[in-house]
C-alpha cells in the first residue's frame, strides 16, 4: 500500500505540474531561475546582463567585467514540496567570460525526493565586435541533465535515473546604447533522455528586444516558441528609483500571469525579489542574492 500511495502522489504531482509550468512538458521545463527576470514577466533574453545569463542567454556573459556569484530559491506556486533553486557564477578571462550554472528542481513528500531534476551548465560569452555605437556578442553553453526518482513502482521496481547532454547558443547586440536585441536557442542538439523509452527534452527558441527610453528605465518584449506549442509573449519593465532600489513589473500569456518585484543593491551585494501570479494556484515568491568582486 505504501508503494501504491507513493505512485499516486507522483501522478498527482505530475498532473498538477503540467498545466502550471511554463510549458506542458514533464521534465526540465522552461522554469525562470532569476527573480529579476521573473519580475519582468520572463522578458529577459535581450537584457541578460548579470550572472544568470548562463540560463537566459549565454551571450550576456560577455558583459560581465568582474567575478560574480548569484543564488536564487522559490517554492513554486507557494507549495513547499515544489523546490526550485539555482546557483551561477561568472569569471572574466582574456578570451571572453566563462559562466557556470547549477539548477535543481525537487518534488518532495514526507522528506522523500519523489522526483529530482538537476542541470549543470558551463558556458562562455565573448564580444564579436564593438564600437561607440553598437556591439555584438555570442555565447554558448553545455548542459548536463540528470533526472532521478526515489519512489518505487507498485511492483517494487526502482524507477531509476537518467542523464543527457544539451547545448545552447545565444546572440546579444546593442544599437546606439538604447536598444538591445537577443536570440537564444535551447537544446539545439535535440537531446533525449532514457535508454529504452526515450523522451525528447524540450527545445525552445526565444527572441526579444529591449529599449531604454531614458537612463534608468528598461522595457523589454520577448517571444518564446517551444516545439509545436503556442507562442508565448512576455513584456517587462525595470526602473531605478535611486542608486539603491529598482522596481520591476511584467506580464505574459500562455498561461496568463502578471508579476512584480524589486531589487536592492548596496556596494557589491544585491538582493532581488519577485512575485508571480497564477490563474488557479497561489502565487510564487522568488528570492535571489548576488555578490560581485
Amino acid at each position: 500500500m505504501k508503494g501504491a500511495r507513493t505512485i499516486i502522489v507522483v501522478a498527482a504531482v505530475t498532473i498538477l505540474l503540467v498545466p502550471c509550468a511554463a510549458y506542458a512538458e514533464g521534465v526540465f521545463d522552461n522554469l525562470i531561475l532569476s527573480p529579476r527576470a521573473r519580475a519582468m514577466g520572463g522578458a529577459f533574453v535581450a537584457v541578460s546582463d548579470d550572472e544568470t545569463a548562463i540560463f537566459t542567454n549565454p551571450a550576456g556573459l560577455a558583459d560581465q567585467a568582474s567575478i560574480g556569484f548569484y543564488g536564487s530559491y522559490v517554492d513554486l506556486f507557494g507549495y513547499p514540496y515544489f523546490n526550485l533553486g539555482s546557483l551561477s557564477a561568472v569569471v572574466p578571462t582574456n578570451y571572453g567570460t566563462v559562466g557556470f550554472g547549477a539548477r535543481i528542481f525537487k518534488v518532495e513528500q514526507n522528506d522523500v525526493d519523489l522526483q529530482k531534476e538537476y542541470t549543470i551548465s558551463l558556458g562562455q560569452g565573448f564580444t564579436l565586435m564593438k564600437d561607440v555605437h553598437s556591439s555584438l556578442a555570442f555565447g554558448y553553453a553545455a548542459n548536463l541533465y540528470g533526472l532521478s526518482f526515489e519512489a518505487q513502482s507498485v511492483s517494487g521496481e526502482d524507477l531509476g535515473s537518467a542523464n543527457a547532454v544539451g547545448f545552447d547558443v545565444g546572440v546579444l547586440g546593442t544599437l546606439r546604447g538604447r536598444t538591445r536585441f537577443g536570440f537564444f536557442m535551447k537544446n539545439i542538439n535535440n537531446p533525449k533522455m532514457g535508454k529504452t523509452d526515450t523522451e525528447d527534452l524540450p527545445q525552445w527558441f526565444t527572441a526579444g528586444v529591449a529599449y531604454s527610453p531614458y537612463g534608468g528605465v528598461t522595457t523589454s518584449l520577448e517571444m518564446q516558441k517551444q516545439d509545436d506549442e503556442d507562442v508565448r509573449t512576455c513584456f517587462g519593465v525595470e526602473a531605478e528609483v535611486n542608486d539603491f532600489v529598482t522596481v520591476r513589473a511584467g506580464l505574459q500569456n500562455h498561461p496568463n500571469r502578471v508579476s512584480a518585484g524589486f531589487g536592492a543593491r548596496w556596494q557589491a551585494v544585491r538582493i532581488d525579489y519577485s512575485y508571480t501570479s497564477h490563474a488557479v494556484l497561489p502565487g510564487s515568491h522568488h528570492f535571489g542574492l548576488g555578490v560581485a568582486f
